[in-house]
């Protein structure tokens, strides 16, 4: 399910209408470039924003802020400052396998491979199927997984994702522990997918085979189909992973209480295959037939994991400043305070911050926050042809404790229905604007006690209204066609009057993303500061 990235809030042209140009202050290093407008501010810390209050001409603005028993007087006033460096800079990534309960995936994608691992707990039933499995005169198994048509069947990604056709080297490994009674199987029960994930980074198996599967999709394979009755018959996107005749001669020395784990990892394949894993009727299955003798027909004994997760290994330089999708990466950086604390003295033409007796100067209260990077694609992979979302955390402080909080984006329609949302990679521009409000406001408060500006970057979902203003979920009010350059190539994209827009697509992009450059080059800070003091503002 994807994730809730926080409330978003919008700004209109009406923001901009009544900036004044001021005189830019220099320094040898920094850059400082004022301007201001009239705004109401609700609370330091915060602000609430409205998309009515945006969309008001002058007039409106004073009617609204009146609604609401706001006095109109406050002073917004924006500060750049140029020159920023990172002061630290390091990529955290944790390889804990994830346990996935309604989707995996196996192959390889931006030098990382994505093992499957599975966990069966097995219990005979009264009808003796290891008996007649393990005397059986034809035996067999094979696993069971069903490509994610969610996924295969999505028209808003540009790339063509089957038909596919290859020879599989898959590496099968796997181990089997029998145990006498039900205790066996219950200690097992008792085990936290948590602590079930972390015993996989150490897993040993018994056997490892190396088997070749032919894979042979077609595009018919991932559709599902209208009968003649009017019903609709689901598609057959199943694969079937025939296992290695060792595989079936350990199973066959199960009695009644089983534990099985087993892992599949494809070392050598391009793709990234998707498939669903147990929350859903087309669940991964172990599957076991048997036939004696003079019987026609296979005894088949179908059997769901008790639990499956990704293992990621990571394939990638070490300390590259490089983010994946899809994985648990994160870029943190920091910024120490001085220069901006003295832009923001230049800026007020005072000491900063400024202390009113036992609290602070309202002028530190931040009504928004840009951090604007250099952008350069070039040394980077997509796999899905579209833009992906950049999300920025930053890191406050909580009664004296560091705490990470996800930023809020407050989307800037004009600018958006010009330019694109400027927060993504892979897509037109070579800049990457994050929005970093929270944080700043903490910082600000906190910056006579030495704080630093701290941040934390992630590779989100791919972004489907990349230009659309709208940027909400809604039905497509007529036919549209979407041309997308993607590698190179124009693509066209056909949306029918009724379809649904939206705002992100569900699915990772396990792409590769190199930060290097960007965080070498001088990034830009822009602030919106709320005061209320008085003064001559030339």
């Amino acid at each position: 399910m994807a994730p809730f990235f926080g409330r978003i809030l919008g700004w209109n042209r009406g923001d901009f209408l009544y900036y004044s140009s001021k005189k830019d202050q220099h320094d040898s290093e920094i850059r400082v470039k004022k301007k201001f407008v009239l705004l109401s501010f609700l609370a330091i810390g915060t602000l609430s924003l409205s998309a009515c209050l945006f969309d008001s001409d002058e007039d409106g603005l004073g009617n609204w802020l009146s609604d609401q028993g706001l006095p109109d007087s406050y002073k917004v006033q924006t500060v750049s400052i140029d020159g920023l460096v990172p002061s630290k800079v390091e990529v955290g990534r944790d390889s804990t396998p994830l346990v996935m309960d309604s989707r995996v995936v196996l192959g390889n994608a931006g030098n990382m491979s994505h093992e499957l691992a599975f966990e069966f707990l097995y219990k005979e039933k009264k009808d003796g199927y290891l008996n007649l499995f393990s005397s059986a005169d034809s035996t067999g198994a094979y696993i069971s997984l069903n490509l994610l048509t969610s996924f295969y069947n999505e028209k808003s990604i540009p790339v063509e994702l089957v038909p596919i056709k290859e020879k599989l080297k898959v590496n099968v490994s796997w181990s089997l522990r029998k145990g006498k009674n039900e205790d066996f199987l219950d200690s097992l029960y008792s085990v936290a997918d948590s602590a079930w994930a972390e015993m996989l980074q150490s897993w040993k198996p018994d056997v490892v085979v190396d088997t070749t599967y032919s894979i042979n999709v077609k595009k018919s394979d991932v559709q599902s189909k209208k009968k003649k009755n009017g019903k609709t018959q689901e598609a057959d996107s199943r694969l079937l992973f025939e296992m290695p005749s060792a595989f079936v001669d350990s199973f066959k020395t199960c009695k009644k209480y089983c534990h099985l784990e087993m892992r599949f990892s494809a070392p050598e394949t391009e793709r990234l295959y998707r498939f669903y894993s147990m929350d859903s009727k087309r669940q991964a299955s172990l599957n076991l037939r048997a036939k004696s003798e003079g019987d026609t027909l296979f005894d088949v004994l179908t059997y769901a994991p008790y639990r499956m997760a990704n293992v990621v290994v990571n394939n990638d330089c070490s300390d590259c400043l490089v983010l994946h999708g899809g994985v648990k990466d994160s870029l943190v950086f920091e910024y120490s305070a001085e220069p901006i604390l003295k832009a923001l003295s230049d800026f007020y033409g005072d000491e900063f911050p400024y202390e009113v007796g036992d609290g602070y100067d309202v002028r530190q209260a931040v009504v928004l926050a840009q951090l604007t990077f250099a952008r350069d694609d070039s040394d980077s992979k997509s796999y899905l042809g579209l833009p992906i979302w950049v999300v920025a955390s930053s890191f406050i402080d909580s009664s004296g404790k560091e705490r990470r909080i996800q930023e809020s984006y407050k989307p800037n329609r004009p600018d958006i229905a010009e330019n694109g949302h400027r927060n993504m990679v892979f897509y037109d521009g070579d800049s990457l604007t994050l929005q970093v409000t929270q944080g700043l406001r903490d910082f600000i408060n906190r910056a006579s006690n030495g704080a630093k500006l701290k941040f934390m970057i992630n590779l989100s979902f791919p972004q489907l209204q990349d230009n659309d203003s709208t940027y909400r979920t809604h039905i497509v009010q007529k036919d549209t066609v979407k041309t997308r350059v993607v590698y190179g190539d124009t693509v066209e994209m056909k949306f029918e009057k009724g379809d649904t827009s939206y705002v992100y697509l569900g699915h990772y992009d396990y792409a590769r993303y190199d930060f290097s450059s960007m965080m070498q080059k001088p990034a830009t800070l822009k602030l919106w500061l709320a005061t209320k003091r008085g003064g001559d503002d030339e």
